[in-house]
């Protein structure tokens, strides 16, 4: 906040203000994922509807500018942490417009006793061998890949998400290119 304000005092040029702008909400976002990862996942579990949930992102994203494709989206009241849920899918959310850009779809249905939620971007993809490795703390895909932001959270912190519901996260192919980062959480 102080460098916000700072920022709006100090009389910069546009460009300058933009990117100095640019760079403390880079800084919020990764101070944000530490903060995140270091709460846990102790949040209580109560009856939600998760199509509230992902309404509410859709609205949050549609006031950034940003494009979010929304399919198939099932009523699906079950118990959940309902904010640790919309963190996560938040994260997948970001990790995808970050790696792919636009358009993320984001489908939602009920599958062998579990919500699932399938965040799919058209971007490069993760090769399989490295799956696995992506859902631990403080680990990304390309460590040359500085600019891009990020501290190697978001996955781990979906990855906690999913195993306080006793549920699973997975990282697949897309059919056609890309990626589908599946959420799945128990609906008992």
């Amino acid at each position: 906040s102080r460098l916000r304000l700072s920022l709006e005092m100090s009389g910069a040029s546009a460009a300058a203000a933009d990117a100095i702008s640019a760079d403390v909400e880079e800084m919020d976002a990764i101070i944000g994922q530490f903060l995140d990862f270091a709460r846990g996942e102790d949040e209580a579990k109560g009856e939600h509807d998760l199509r509230g949930v992902l309404e509410e992102l859709a609205e949050h994203y549609a006031r950034l500018g940003k494009k979010l494709l929304f399919g198939q989206n099932e009523y699906l009241p079950f118990k959940f942490a309902r904010m640790s849920v919309r963190r996560a899918i938040g994260n997948l959310v970001d990790n995808a417009l970050r790696y792919a850009g636009e358009p993320i779809e984001i489908v939602s249905f009920k599958q062998d006793g579990r919500a699932v939620i399938e965040v799919r971007d058209r971007g490069p993809g993760i090769p399989e061998g490295e799956v696995e490795r992506l859902k631990r703390p403080f680990t990304r895909l390309d460590q040359a890949r500085g600019s891009r932001g990020g501290a190697g959270l978001g996955l781990a912190i979906v990855e906690r998400v999913a195993r306080a519901h006793r549920g699973s996260l997975e990282l697949l192919p897309r059919e056609g290119g890309g990626l589908v980062a599946r959420l799945g959480l128990p609906l008992q």
